[in-house]
C-alpha cells in the first residue's frame, strides 16, 4: 500500500475514532441541553424517593390523556356526530380505515387506564397524606379533575351510539336527576339539554371533544404549577438518610419515558389480543330487549340506588349523600387538619379509606351479578355491612398487633399528653384527635336521619317494615359507636392526665 493511502487511511480511522468518543451518551445529552435549554425551565430535580411508580400515577394518567387526544384526533377525522350517521361512521372507523379497530380499540381502553389510573392516585394522595399542608389546593384541584375525566368517560362512551352506550348513559342521565333539585335540573340541560336524541349526542360531543378536555388541561396547568412549588410529597414514614436529588433532563425524563414505554405497551397489547366488538346500533326496539346499565366506573353508584332501603322515593336521599360525601372528599385537606402522615398512626382515616375501597369494588361486582334487579332490604343491609365490617375487623387486628411491636404508633405524641393544664387537655382532646371527633359527628349526623326516619315510619310500620328495621338499627348502631368514641376520647385524656 502506497504512503499517501497509508496516510488517507490512517486519517479516516482516527476520524472514526474521533466521532465515536464525540458522540457519547453524555456528550449527547450535553448537546441536546445546549440547545434546547431543558435544565433551565422550571421543572425542578426530583428527590430519589420519587422515582417509584407509586409517584408517577398521575403522569400516567395524563399520558393516557394524550393518548386519548392523538387517537381521539384520527377517529374525529371521519366521526360524524348525527343519530343517524354516528354508528356508521363508527363502523367506518373499525372497517374500512387503516388501522381503525386498533384506533378505536386504544380509545377506549386508554379512556378506561386514565379512569383507573386517576382513582389509584387519589387513593395513593389519600393514604400517603399528601393532601397535608401546604398541598391542600393541590388535592381539591386534583379531585376536581377526576370528576372531570369521569365526566369525559361518560360523553364518549355515547358517541358510538350502539344500543349498549346509548342505554348506558340513559341510566346515567337519569342517575343525574336524582341529584338535590338544585344541581339536578342545571347538571340535566347542560349535559343532554331537552330536545331530543339529536340535541343529547351533540352536547355530548362538544362536551367530551372541546369543553372537558380543555378544562382538564388548565387544572393540570395549574396542578403542575403547584407541583413545582413544592414539590413531591415525603414518604409518609418519613425520610431515611440523606434524600438525593435528580435534574429532571435527562434523569427524571428517562425514567418517566421508561415507565410510560410500559404503560403504552400493555395498553398496545391487549388493545391488540383484546380487540373492540362494537355492539348493534341503537333503537328502541334493541333498547327494550337489553337490560341498562352505566359503564363499569358508575356500576357502584347504580348498584347502590338499587339497593332496598334507597330504592324508589328514597334514590334522590341516597345522591345527597353521595353528594355529601363527595363535597367531604374534596374538602378533606380542610377537614383533616392532624399532621401525621403515617397510616399506621391513622387508624380511622385509613379504615375508612381501605372500606371505601371495599365497598366500591363489591358494589361493582354485586352490580355485575344482579343486572336489573332490585335488592330487598335484608339482602342489602348485609351485603353493606359484611364486606365493612370484616375490613374494620382485619385492619383493627392489624394495627392492633403493629402497635403491639412499635409503641411510638400511639396517637397521641408524648408533648401532645404533657402540654396545659387538666381542664385544658380535656377540652382539646377532641382537636388532638380530629379523625375520632369527625367520626362523632358523621355518627351523630347519621343518627338524628336514621331517628327521623324511625319516627317518620312509626306509624306505617306494616306497610316499610324493612326502612322502620333498618332506621332502628342504624340508630342504635350510630349511638352504640359514638359511645366507643367518647370512651376512647376519655381514655386518651386519661393518659395525658397521668403523664
Amino acid at each position: 500500500m502506497a504512503p499517501s493511502v497509508r496516510k488517507l487511511v490512517s486519517k479516516a480511522v482516527g476520524k472514526v475514532k474521533q466521532t465515536r468518543q464525540t458522540l457519547t451518551p453524555d456528550n449527547l445529552t450535553k448537546f441536546i441541553d445546549s440547545r434546547f435549554g431543558f435544565t433551565n425551565t422550571m421543572l425542578r430535580p426530583a428527590p430519589s424517593y420519587s422515582l417509584n411508580p407509586f409517584y408517577w400515577l398521575g403522569a400516567l394518567a395524563i399520558m393516557a390523556f394524550g393518548i386519548q387526544v392523538v387517537t381521539g384526533f384520527l377517529m374525529l377525522l371521519y366521526y360524524v356526530p348525527t343519530p343517524a350517521q354516528a354508528y356508521a361512521s363508527t363502523i367506518l372507523i373499525m372497517q374500512s380505515v387503516p388501522f381503525g379497530e386498533l384506533i378505536e380499540t386504544v380509545h377506549l381502553y386508554g379512556a378506561y387506564a386514565m379512569i383507573l389510573l386517576t382513582f389509584l392516585h387519589l387513593m395513593r394522595g389519600y393514604f400517603a397524606s399528601a393532601q397535608k399542608k401546604p398541598r391542600e389546593l393541590m388535592w381539591v384541584t386534583g379531585m376536581i379533575m377526576g370528576i372531570v375525566t369521569l365526566m369525559m368517560g361518560l360523553t364518549g362512551y355515547l358517541l358510538p351510539w350502539t344500543v349498549v352506550s346509548k342505554s348506558a348513559t340513559d341510566v346515567s342521565i337519569s342517575m343525574i336527576g336524582l341529584l338535590p333539585p338544585q344541581l339536578a335540573g342545571i347538571v340535566t340541560y347542560l349535559a343532554a339539554g331537552n330536545t331530543g336524541n339529536t340535541a343529547e349526542l351533540t352536547r355530548f360531543f362538544d362536551l367530551h371533544v372541546l369543553i372537558l378536555p380543555a378544562v382538564l388541561i388548565l387544572l393540570f396547568a395549574g396542578k403542575m404549577y403547584m407541583f413545582e412549588m413544592h414539590g413531591a410529597s415525603e414518604p409518609p414514614t418519613g425520610l431515611k438518610g440523606e434524600v438525593t436529588y435528580h435534574q429532571w433532563f435527562p434523569g427524571v425524563l428517562s425514567y418517566l419515558l421508561m415507565i410510560g414505554a410500559v404503560f403504552f405497551g400493555l395498553l398496545l397489547a391487549a388493545s391488540v389480543l383484546f380487540p373492540l366488538s362494537l355492539p348493534p346500533e341503537y333503537s328502541v326496539a334493541a333498547a327494550a330487549s337489553y337490560t341498562a346499565r352505566p359503564d363499569w366506573y358508575f356500576i357502584a353508584l347504580y348498584q347502590l340506588l338499587k339497593l332496598g332501603m334507597f330504592a324508589g322515593v328514597h334514590e334522590p336521599d341516597a345522591m345527597a349523600f353521595v353528594t355529601v360525601g363527595l363535597v367531604l372528599a374534596i374538602i378533606l385537606p380542610f377537614v383533616d387538619r392532624n399532621q401525621r402522615k403515617n397510616p399506621l398512626q391513622r387508624p380511622v382515616y385509613s379504615t375508612l379509606g381501605l372500606v371505601f375501597i371495599v365497598e366500591l369494588v363489591w358494589l361493582t361486582v354485586w352490580g355485575y351479578l344482579t343486572p336489573g334487579q332490585d335488592i330487598p332490604i335484608p339482602q342489602s343491609i348485609a351485603g353493606l355491612a359484611i364486606p365493612a365490617l370484616i375490613t374494620i375487623g382485619a385492619v383493627w387486628i392489624i394495627w392492633r398487633r403493629r402497635h403491639a411491636r412499635t409503641p411510638g404508633l400511639a396517637l397521641q405524641s408524648t408533648a401532645d399528653q404533657k402540654s396545659g393544664g387538666s381542664l385544658m387537655r380535656v377540652m382539646r382532646t377532641p382537636f388532638k384527635v380530629p379523625a375520632l371527633t369527625g367520626s362523632f359527628v358523621v355518627l351523630l349526623l347519621v343518627g338524628s336521619i336514621a331517628f327521623a326516619s324511625f319516627v317518620n315510619t312509626f306509624s306505617a310500620i306494616q306497610s316499610e317494615v324493612g326502612i322502620f328495621l333498618f332506621s332502628l338499627a342504624t340508630l342504635v348502631g350510630s349511638f352504640a359507636f359514638m359511645a366507643l368514641i367518647v370512651k376512647r376520647l376519655v381514655r386518651i385524656n386519661e393518659r395525658a392526665r397521668q403523664a
